[in-house]
């Protein structure tokens, strides 16, 4: 079967250890859950992409923030931006607010009505605990 080396993404047997391209031990990957997931954010396949800004925002992995913003702004892939736009509200990360305030003011709606909606995501949540103290 067919599948990608988690460093260098060339295509390889899955029942290798070493990728035949960059030598990379794929057995013993000391890297953590996080950490492979941002670097997943490169693979070739856009559904892949897709599923991991997904998966990075349902984890909260706060970490990919940086990493998110940049697939949300020069992604090829519009569904994959998307889904980076989607990524950084679930992560209700302030650093994502310039790049989603501009996004959700541009000419494509179907970008910027994700990017709208993830800013009010961020918002709410920052004002969330201000309304707990308040009480």
């Amino acid at each position: 079967m067919i599948a990608f080396c988690t460093h260098c993404w060339a295509e390889i047997d899955d029942a290798l250890d070493l990728c035949p391209h960059c030598g990379k031990d794929l057995a013993s990957d000391s890297r953590t859950y996080a950490e492979k997931l941002v670097a997943a954010l490169a693979h070739p396949l856009p559904e892949a992409r897709v599923r991991i800004c997904c998966l990075l925002g349902e984890n909260r992995i706060r970490t990919a923030v940086p990493d998110l913003i940049k697939v949300a702004a020069h992604d090829p892939d519009l569904f994959v931006r998307k889904a980076a736009l989607a990524g950084l509200g679930a992560l209700h990360d302030p650093r994502a607010v310039p790049l989603l305030e501009t996004i959700g003011r541009g000419r494509n709606r179907f970008l910027a009505s994700a990017a709208q909606k993830s800013l009010r995501a961020i918002v709410d949540a920052i004002a969330s605990p201000a309304r707990e103290e308040a009480r």
